[in-house]
């Protein structure tokens, strides 16, 4: 996913379709996996009784960290997109008209088509150079943690051998005694 994020850094504020889809199909290659085995090692990590509410908390917690991950990034990309906005926007366009175009990129076309042509057209220009910059930057902050993230993942991951979980595990059920739910289960011999 950091090098579909790395794409995405070469989009440019015209013509760039083909980058961003690029980009995009990248991205989810490398996050795909990632969420199938993440939810992978929390279920099958539960106890069979506690499957579902490991299921529950996985995609809780899943749904949550998109969230609060747009929420942060889109901050960011806002931050930088108003902040490139007041540096870039000529001097002679109207306060109010400024103030309206920082908001969002929407907000900036649509100021844009109520000023005079040549005036709109700079907005609209800077606006979209201002967006993308902060789109550009987003992603390369993204891209940077992904790296950090997937370098982590493998030094932390490096020592641990495929399957000594399992066993500890199977070691540790055979010690402790059935739950009363399963004791019922195995009582009643369906």
């Amino acid at each position: 996913s950091a090098v579909g994020l790395a794409i995405l850094t070469q989009v440019g504020a015209s013509g760039g379709l083909p980058t961003l889809i690029v980009a995009s199909v990248v991205i989810s290659l490398g996050l795909a996996p990632v969420f199938g085995l993440t939810t992978e090692l929390i279920v099958g990590s539960a106890p069979p009784e506690r499957a579902g509410a490991a299921s529950g908390i996985s995609e809780t917690g899943a749904e949550l960290g998109g969230a609060l991950g747009i929420a942060i990034l889109g901050s960011i990309g806002v931050a930088i997109y108003r902040g490139e906005l007041t540096d870039r926007l000529p001097a002679d366009v109207p306060a109010e008209a400024a103030a309206i175009a920082r908001d969002t990129l929407g907000s900036a076309v649509a100021v844009a088509e109520q000023l005079p042509e040549r005036l709109g057209t700079v907005v609209l220009e800077m606006s979209r150079e201002a967006f993308v910059h902060g789109m550009q930057l987003t992603a390369t902050i993204t891209a940077v943690i992904a790296l950090g993230l997937a370098i982590l993942a493998v030094a932390v991951l490096r020592n641990v051998r495929p399957g000594a979980s399992e066993t500890a595990e199977s070691e540790a059920s055979r010690e402790r005694p059935a739950s009363p739910a399963r004791q019922t289960l195995e009582a009643a011999d369906y």
